[in-house]
């Protein structure tokens, strides 16, 4: 491309592409930003699942064979 000084202005054309460009960048971001918020979202939803169910079904502390012998 050829050296602009400051006061030429870019081709129409190259306006438009810019512009557009642009615009499609900001919205690919918001998508990413709104991926993200949910990745975050759903994982702590599964985190929470999980972490109920390991504390309402809690395995023994010892085998229960241990337990009839020693009684």
């Amino acid at each position: 491309m050829a050296d602009m000084h400051e006061d030429e202005k870019p081709d129409p054309a190259l306006r438009r592409r810019m512009r557009y460009a642009e615009r499609k960048l900001k919205a690919a971001r918001q998508r990413l930003a709104r991926t993200e918020r949910g990745i975050v979202y759903w994982s702590r939803i599964l985190s929470d699942l999980k972490h109920e169910r390991t504390r309402a079904v809690q395995p023994p502390l010892w085998p229960e064979e241990e337990t009839s012998k020693k009684t």
